[in-house]
């Protein structure tokens, strides 16, 4: 089941909270420079929301059909690159869980960045999906 929940709510929070614009909050969000309570007082809460959000999901999962358990957990978006989601949310949920990167086992040109596209991966799942679909 797909959940949409992340960046852009952590985004708000920090234009709300720093008096920043969408476009400004987004760019501190990703290359940094935010006050020193930034992550105690907006990234560490963010992040628990965020392992609420997949929490409450299981749960209308388990409700809404036969299982009542998962085996893995797979992050993918942007805000799945926040260091130590992953394990937060295993550590929380109690479910092995991990972050997507659909170029594994993926052969890669040579003049692509291979540290620079896994950097990014997360958030290109749906473009890597869209890449690899036939137009038949």
């Amino acid at each position: 089941r797909e959940q949409i929940f992340g960046g852009k709510q952590l985004t708000e929070e920090i234009q709300r909270r720093y008096g920043l614009s969408y476009e400004e909050a987004g760019m501190a969000k990703r290359q940094g420079g935010l006050p020193d309570n930034y992550v105690p007082e907006v990234l560490e809460p963010f992040k628990d929301a965020m392992a609420q959000q997949v929490s409450r999901s299981l749960q209308f999962f388990f409700s809404s059909s036969q299982y009542n358990a998962v085996d893995h957990i797979v992050l993918a978006g942007g805000s799945s690159m926040i260091l130590g989601i992953d394990e937060l949310i295993a550590n929380k949920l109690g479910v092995h869980t991990s972050v997507a990167n659909p170029f594994t086992n993926m052969t890669l040109a040579s003049r692509v960045k291979a540290q620079s596209l896994s950097n990014d991966a997360p958030a290109l799942m749906i473009a890597c999906g869209l890449a690899m679909r036939s137009f038949d």
